[in-house]
Order: structure tokens, then sequence, then C-alpha cells
């Protein structure tokens, strides 16, 4: 994001203190030497315009760059023409004209909030899964019987977000019976289970939470037949 901008503020200037330098800049005059419009930027069908100019300061030869909205400008300054300028601490100005500034303040803006909406989804997946990151630490293999498996959509021109919720019934430490439920998106599943049919699930230590039983993440760390550590 800041080397964007960055390359931005290069093709199009910007002078921090106009103010300051209209009322304490030295006044000096400028030679035209270049006049180009800004392309990619628009307004009302018109482009801002860069004018380059050069002057002499302190009997050196300065470069500098000045950006106005001007639709005529092409028509009352040409290369070469001699323009009234004003500079201070190293920056100047052109006189007669308004800068043209392209605020980048809502790209720092949109960045930010880009990066909270990130934070936020990202704490609410973390929300999401914890329970199930637990399980793979410390659950315990068991056998549930499915109650019935409900389809998520997802996103509406894709098959992006798509899931299964399985609910499921197994048996408490105190022999009671716990529905519960479990998102995948193994939709393999269904093509052997269905209402009725058993199938493993891992269960916290009191019992009380559970998620499936991932095959691939058991495969991968070697769990024990009843045991995840």
């Amino acid at each position: 994001m800041a080397v964007m901008m960055n390359s931005f503020k290069d093709v199009l200037p910007y002078v921090e203190n106009t103010e300051e330098i209209k009322s304490n800049g030295i006044k000096e005059n400028a030679i035209i030497t270049g006049i180009h419009s800004i392309e990619n930027i628009t307004v009302n069908g018109k482009n801002p315009t860069v004018l380059t100019y050069e002057f002499n300061l302190n009997g050196k030869k300065t470069h500098s760059k000045f950006s106005v909205f001007d639709p005529t400008i092409k028509e009352n300054i040409k290369k070469g023409d001699i323009i009234p300028i004003k500079y201070l601490n190293g920056s100047s100005i052109v006189l007669g004209y308004e800068q043209y500034t392209f605020r980048m303040d809502f790209m720092y803006y949109l960045a930010g909030g880009s990066f909270l909406i990130g934070l936020i989804f990202c704490y609410l997946l973390y929300s999401r899964i914890k329970k199930e990151i637990e399980l793979y630490k410390t659950g315990r293999i068991k056998e549930a019987k499915i109650v019935s498996i409900s389809h998520n959509k997802g996103f509406t021109f894709s098959k992006f977000g798509m899931s299964m919720d399985v609910h499921y019934e197994y048996e408490h430490q105190n022999r009671k019976k716990i529905i519960d439920k479990s998102r995948t998106n193994n939709f393999a599943l269904t093509n052997h289970k269905s209402f009725g049919d058993t199938i493993r699930i891992l269960v916290s230590q009191d019992g009380n939470s559970s998620c499936l039983y991932p095959e691939l993440i058991a495969k991968s760390n070697n769990w024990k037949d009843n045991y995840v550590a």
C-alpha cells in the first residue's frame, strides 16, 4: 500500500504547505519545461495537469513540479513560457493556480478498515474452530449415531463456502444422551453415511463438547484407536 501511494505521489506531486509558501515564500520567475496531463485521473471528463518548471535558486538551477486542474491551461501556457512562482524551504508553487490534490487519506482509511475487517473475520473463525482445536489435542474418540444432515449453500454464484452440518447423538459419561452437531466440507461422507448410521467423533474430557473425527488429520498425526494424545 505504501509503495503504491509513494508511486502515485511521484506521478501527481503534492506540496504540503501551500498557504505558508503563499504568505512567506520568495517570489521568482520560472521557465516551463513541460506540461503533461495525468490520463488515469478524470474529473468531469477532464484531466489534471502537471507543470514542470525550472528556476534559479542561489545561483543554481532548480527543477520542480506543480499539479493543477484547469482544462484551459494548455491554451494559456506553453513550454518555454515564464511564470511567477514562490518557493520556501525547498518547496514551490505556481502563482495564479490552485494546487490540484487527490486526497490519499481515504487509502489509509481503506487499508485500516480492511485490516480491521480481516481481524474480525480471523477472530470469528478462531472462535468457531477453537473447540475443534482443543478436541484435536485432548479429545477421546467415540461413536455417535447420525440424526440428520443439513447442507449449507455457501456463496450464490460459486461452490465456495459450501458445507454440511452433521447432527448426531452420543452417550455422555453419565449415560445421558446428547445431541450435537459438527460442520464439515467432506461431502463424501454422505455417499456412505445416512440417518441412523454410526460415525466417529471426538468428545471432550468432560463429555460436553464434540466434533466429527477428522480422518486426514488423524492419519497425519498417527492418532491412537481410542484417544487423540
